[in-house]
């Protein structure tokens, strides 16, 4: 990364609405960067190198019925699909877990497209990756 934060090699424009952040690590599972959903960690490797990631706000706003939502149909069903099924993955500043270094949270795809039904109904695959403690931090040390 050079001085004025661009990345080497890599020609990238600014979205319309909200950021890119870059230099985040995986901690307690791992990333499968063609399915772009989480995974079991491999053995002996505790931190992954997170993929460039777009971070942008969202209303929770109730929306009334026939209003303006400023989204198209399909980006708000997947938004809620994925609210559904995705895991909600906390940033931390530093590896200390508390609300002190909470940043933000961020869904992630807990599972991939198509995965089959988990025999046990009481666990989620976003319950799973709770349980795991899996996190983005933006320093390891």
């Amino acid at each position: 990364m050079t001085d004025d934060g661009k990345i080497e090699g890599k020609n990238i424009t600014p979205p319309n609405e909200g950021v890119y952040i870059h230099g985040l690590y995986l901690e307690g599972a791992g990333w499968n960067k063609q399915n772009r959903n989480l995974e079991e960690s491999q053995p002996k490797e505790l931190f992954y190198h997170f993929p460039i990631l777009h971070v942008s706000a969202t209303s929770t706003a109730v929306q009334e019925k026939g209003g303006p939502t400023g989204m198209g149909g399909n980006k708000k069903q997947d938004l809620a699909l994925l609210e559904k099924n995705g895991f909600k993955c906390p940033v931390y500043k530093y590896p200390k877990r508390n609300d002190k270094y909470l940043i933000f949270n961020c869904l992630l795809k807990a599972e991939p497209q198509g995965a089959p039904q988990n025999p046990n109904k009481t666990m989620t695959a976003p319950m799973k990756w709770r349980l795991c403690g899996a996190c983005l931090l933006c320093c390891k040390d």
